[in-house]
């Protein structure tokens, strides 16, 4: 398995060339590639990363708007990203199931809840390929079944979006936002 960060803005004003695309994760194994959000600034450029399947982990801008258009390959989201992303043109759309395994492209993905916003329902995904697991969440304040979720797994990319102070804030009784 290979991980290739193309994209690692969040829904900010870029502020240098490395670090001017949305956040975004191509992950490979044997030469397929499993594309992990596509954000607005992505809008047609899909041909360049040429992604076998896409994997969206909420209906945010920076996530999913470059998918608007269309997509050459399958879609997977949860049933709450599908309804955020109803106008989209997407012709192959595939529905995740919370913490129910799905094979593509070789790997076994899992969708797991997250707190992030109440807007926009967000998951992080468990992928395994052979004997190597990652959880990927770009955007979250709590995982729901952390213990479930990261079971077995090697590496933990989490959200970035800050370092050094919490974002978090509540709405309606839920913690809405980032964590450091």
């Amino acid at each position: 398995m290979k991980l290739k960060f193309v994209g690692t803005r969040g829904n900010i004003e870029a502020k240098n060339h490395r670090h001017r695309m949305h956040s975004s994760l191509v992950v490979s194994y044997y030469r397929k590639r499993l594309m992990i959000d596509c954000g607005e600034d992505w809008l047609g450029g899909l041909g360049q990363v040429k992604p076998g399947a896409v994997l969206v982990t909420h209906a945010h801008p920076d996530h999913a708007w470059g998918l608007k258009e269309g997509a050459p390959c399958p879609v997977y989201a949860t049933a709450e990203a599908w309804e955020d992303m109803e106008s989209y043109e997407i012709e192959d759309r595939r529905v995740l199931q919370h913490r129910e395994a799905e094979h593509i492209l070789g790997m076994t993905v899992e969708a797991f809840p997250v707190w992030h916003s109440t807007r926009a329902p967000a998951v992080g995904y468990r992928i395994t390929a052979g004997e190597a697991s990652i959880f990927y969440v770009p955007d979250v304040v709590y995982i729901e079944d952390r213990e479930e979720a990261l079971r077995g797994v090697q590496v933990y990319v989490g959200d970035g979006a800050t370092i050094t102070r919490s974002m978090v804030r509540k709405s309606d009784d839920h913690l809405i936002g980032h964590t450091p």
